[in-house]
């Protein structure tokens, strides 16, 4: 797991590649925490998470709690969103979500 942090106008942008997992976590944690020791705000842009589990969800909630930073999630990748669906905290993360509608079409009405 890597981690991209790019500063763009006092703004933080950090792009962990790979997996976000147990193995991986302590790992993106600290290049997470550098990123968040720059600025007040961060964008997470989750496009390269190829796999996630709890202990990544764990970090992902951790950041958003962090007193006095704004921490934004973007670009949520497959696997991100399966396990932000799974386990039912889209809205603790609060970011905008974009789920696709997996090929099927709604029943009912018109």
């Amino acid at each position: 797991m890597t981690g991209a942090i790019v500063v763009d106008g006092g703004a933080q942008a950090f792009a962990p590649q790979g997996e976000l997992t147990i193995y991986t976590v302590t790992e993106i944690r600290d290049r997470l925490l550098e990123a968040m020791a720059m600025t007040d705000k961060i964008e997470i842009d989750l496009t390269g998470v190829t796999d996630i589990d709890t202990a990544g969800l764990q970090l992902m909630l951790l950041a958003k709690r962090k007193p006095g930073k704004e921490v934004r999630f973007t670009h949520h990748s497959a696997a991100v969103l399966r396990l932000v669906d799974m386990a039912n905290v889209g809205l603790m993360l609060g970011d905008p979500l974009v789920i696709s509608g997996g090929g099927t079409t709604p029943t009912g009405g018109n």
